[in-house]
């Protein structure tokens, strides 16, 4: 399955968390299935978000476009820099 239409459906289910705040401190709890962040997040953002991949095991994937499309893949009027998948 695309990330596009796992991000949809996640959407859907009502299990997509949005923010780079609320989705660190989710991973941290270990409360997500796999992270997506846009092209254009912040190095910063980046490197926290990989040292928590390899303590929690959860996947952290690259999309392929900046947080405007991100926004529009979640079906969102605004811009998004990474958003969570729950379990």
């Amino acid at each position: 399955m695309s990330i596009e239409k796992e991000i949809r459906e996640a959407g859907k289910k009502k299990k997509l968390l949005i923010g780079s705040r609320v989705v660190i401190k989710a991973l941290k709890n270990g409360k997500l299935k796999a992270v997506v962040y846009a092209k254009n997040c912040p190095e910063e953002r980046i490197k926290d978000l990989n040292y928590y991949e390899k303590i929690s095991k959860i996947k952290v994937i690259a999309f392929n476009g900046d947080s405007k499309r991100l926004g529009q893949v979640c079906g969102k009027p605004f811009n998004i820099l990474m958003v969570g998948i729950s379990k």
